[in-house]
């Protein structure tokens, strides 16, 4: 299992506070939906109930990891990490299609060694209340910057963006 890391931070790798992102770039959005879109996304409970209307994200194959019971129209749940890599095995046996991690942080932490391969958006801001971090890949000797964007700005939120994509190393 190979995943693909997507999602914003701000300077101290924070995604998050009660259940929610702590910012939402319209730019980062419509990158975040091209990516995914036709592939497969894999999300915490709390990731998922996050989701508008709590509702699985359209033309994309929806994976929750959870322990609870879940009502799922065209979802997968799924309650180990076993069980991931055998429905991930059995959706996409030849990899077709990219699997990506999209949330939440003890997804992110439980799931940290199948990351192969990051795409971050990293704002430029230090937000006070956060309760939910992933490790910081400009720190992480595992993982070498393979692109960086230029830096932009977000009139909405009066922040400074970068994209940036992270390889593990071999």
């Amino acid at each position: 299992m190979k995943l693909t890391l997507v999602v914003a931070t701000d300077k101290n790798f924070g995604i998050g506070l009660n259940g929610d992102m702590l910012f939402y770039i319209s730019d980062d959005l419509k990158k975040f939906k091209a990516l995914t879109m036709n592939n497969i996304v894999i999300m915490g409970r709390r990731t998922f109930e996050a989701l508008p209307n709590s509702k699985e994200l359209p033309n994309r194959t929806n994976i929750v990891l959870t322990r609870n019971k879940l009502d799922l129209k065209e979802g997968i749940a799924v309650s180990s990490i076993d069980e991931l890599k055998n429905k991930l095995e059995e959706i996409n046996p030849n990899k077709e299609k990219e699997e990506f991690l999209i949330g939440g942080g003890n997804l992110v932490n439980t799931l940290w060694n199948y990351i192969d391969k990051a795409i971050i958006t990293i704002a430029d801001k230090e937000y006070k209340e956060v309760d939910t971090h992933i490790p910081n890949l400009l720190e992480d000797k595992n993982f070498e910057i393979v692109s960086e964007s230029e830096e932009f700005f977000d009139n909405k939120n009066q922040l400074k963006y970068k994209f940036y994509e992270f390889k593990r190393r071999v």
